[in-house]
């Protein structure tokens, strides 16, 4: 892993691929000799789950803000790199088949840290007075969030001292924070802090005001616990994580899944 060449010294997109690709093609291969899953292959099947994977994280990278166009600029300006390439749709597909997988890659870069922190991310699909219409993508609910009332689902992540993704699950807007942590958190031996919605499960939890015994809460523990608004806000500068336009839930769960593999992997190659 110390043989990777530092990010920022891809001097071009090439380089970039080239080294994202080595990474991905490594992961899968390993992936299905220990046996934790299985790659179907179709018959004449137009390019590598390695290069398809490799194509939208560096798009990811890249904050491509959408996923088609970038396919396209890559099949017509890199196809020395990818010479045989599905159609579009069938790419769109493909990549909603890999969303455990992206998932799974992402977390293959997490850091064993003593000291975790924990928070939620309301995920909108609409926000204000629409959030109480009936809409079509049945699993998204009503739910609070910084904002006010909105209509969708939440990102629940936990992340290490340095910012990578070590836990995450998305789920409905009216699932309780506890709850999702009470899941999250069932088999983790580090330390997890978090705010004062998280009191009342294994979080060490920053106490409420009307607290008559409160535990202790100094300034550096309130840094570390900001830390994961960083995360959250570098996912929707620079990974555009609510900015696409998607149509289910399944959807909704892939992108997400890109997103915070390309966020774990950008820290892996930059550090």
């Amino acid at each position: 892993m110390s043989s990777t060449p530092h990010f920022q010294d891809q001097s071009t997109l090439s380089e970039l691929f080239t080294v994202v690709y080595v990474l991905v093609d490594d992961y899968l291969k390993s992936s299905v000799r220990a046996g934790r899953f299985s790659l179907p292959l179709a018959d004449n099947q137009k390019g590598s789950y390695a290069e398809l994977m490799t194509i939208a994280l560096v798009g990811e990278l890249k904050s491509q803000d959408h996923v088609g166009d970038w396919f396209d600029l890559v099949k017509v300006e890199y196809a020395a790199l990818f010479p045989v390439l599905p159609h579009r749709t069938r790419y769109y597909r493909i990549l909603k088949q890999l969303e455990r997988i992206f998932g799974d890659f992402a977390l293959h870069f997490a850091v064993s840290d003593t000291l975790h922190v924990i928070d939620s991310k309301p995920l909108p699909i609409y926000k204000g007075v629409r959030w109480k219409r009936p809409r079509a993508m049945t699993e998204a609910t009503s739910g609070r969030g910084g904002l006010g009332w909105f209509y969708g689902f939440k990102l629940h992540a936990v992340i290490s001292q340095q910012g990578v993704v070590c836990r995450f699950a998305i789920v409905a807007a009216h699932e309780h924070d506890v709850t999702v942590a009470r899941c999250l958190l069932s088999d983790t031996t580090a330390t997890v802090i978090g705010d004062k919605g998280y009191a009342g499960c294994q979080v060490y939890a920053q106490p409420k005001d009307n607290e008559l015994y409160p535990r202790v809460w100094t300034p550096t523990l309130g840094r570390l616990r900001k830390s994961i608004e960083s995360v959250f806000s570098l996912l929707l500068r620079s990974r555009h994580l609510l900015s696409s336009q998607l149509n289910s839930f399944w959807s909704v769960r892939a992108s997400i899944c890109r997103k915070i593999a390309a966020h774990n992997l950008a820290w892996f190659l930059i550090h």
